[in-house]
């Protein structure tokens, strides 16, 4: 019995559809192999209509957690018995082949830490030049060289382990008082300290990427989701940077990634035109950054909201079989 964990926060929108995909899935894989999964949904603050739409699917059972989706791990990392665990976004569409994909193979290599699968962004909603930007970039995974970073939208996970605001105390109370990394909160995201840790304590044969099956899923498509996105993104490695330097070399050799200048060369030329809009857009997010870093450090009396919503990304995902 595979533990395959739902993290949910006010995800009215989308959460039905991903449900569904999910749901069918699992009844699919179950028909076929001799593979079975016991779904568990993690409510995290939720303060819409999240619940109510949960319990429409009798298959899944409900935990509830407080404080991020980290904590929402540990809760049912904690409830759970099995030799590894599958997490699971509550805004994607997951296609079967995927989910029984990441199975078989930690099934079958026990010395497997993390597998993940493909995924593909779905078509904009918006017709904005930016909108289409970022979906390009998005579909070309930015034309730039793999790093060995996992997607941490669904993945697969033996030996789950993110350290606790209490196990990291002793650190956060030698770092500066900040209203911008607030390090009191501890680790906020999972899959870039995870990836750092199994990179740093097993090497790059304990990742997999699996390319049977994928999953989809709603990137940003206007400014205000493309900067929310680099900001939790590069707080976090700045944040990770300092609550765990000893992670650092792991992120230098295996999670900063180049321009692939060949599969530039080998794009459509529209394509092109669009990454390049992405990168103007990019640069604007950068000055952005720094600036409201700034502010923050020196300035404001308030803590920064690192963790916004993204509400284009929390749309239905509606996929065609």
């Amino acid at each position: 019995m595979i533990p395959l964990v739902i993290t949910a926060k006010n995800e009215e929108k989308g959460i039905g559809q991903c449900l569904d995909s999910i749901v069918s899935s699992v009844a699919l894989i179950e028909n076929l192999h001799n593979i079975y999964f016991d779904v568990i949904a993690v409510l995290d603050d939720c303060i819409d209509n999240t619940e109510s739409i949960v319990r429409t699917f009798s298959r899944i059972k409900i935990l509830k957690s407080s404080g991020g989706i980290v904590k929402a791990q540990r809760k049912a990392y904690e409830a759970t018995n099995a030799d590894f665990i599958i997490f699971s976004d509550a805004d994607i569409y997951v296609e079967a082949q995927a989910l029984l994909a990441i199975a078989e193979v930690m099934l079958k290599n026990s010395n497997l830490r993390i597998a993940y699968p493909l995924k593909h962004p779905v078509k904009t909603l918006t017709h904005s030049i930016l909108a289409k930007a970022l979906y390009v970039y998005n579909k070309h995974n930015g034309f730039q060289t793999k790093r060995h970073y996992f997607n941490g939208r669904l993945f697969a996970i033996r030996g789950w382990f993110i350290p606790s605001v209490e196990e990291l105390q002793e650190t956060i109370q030698k770092l500066p008082r900040c209203k911008f990394y607030s390090y009191e909160e501890g680790i906020r995201t999972d899959d870039i300290f995870l990836s750092r840790f199994i990179l740093n304590t097993y090497g790059r044969d304990a990742i997999s990427e699996i390319t049977s099956g994928v999953i989809f899923y709603r990137p940003p498509e206007t400014y205000r989701g493309m900067y929310r996105t680099y900001r939790r993104m590069r707080m976090e490695i700045e944040r990770l940077n300092h609550l765990l330097p000893e992670t650092i070399p792991a992120h230098q050799r295996s999670g900063i990634r180049q321009y692939d200048s060949q599969a530039i060369k080998n794009a459509k030329f529209l394509d092109v035109f669009y990454w390049y809009i992405f990168r103007c857009a990019l640069q604007i997010c950068k000055v952005h950054y720094v600036i409201e870093r700034f502010w923050f450090q020196h300035f404001a009396t308030r803590r920064c909201p690192a963790w916004e919503t993204i509400e284009e990304s929390k749309l239905p995902i509606h996929i065609e079989l």
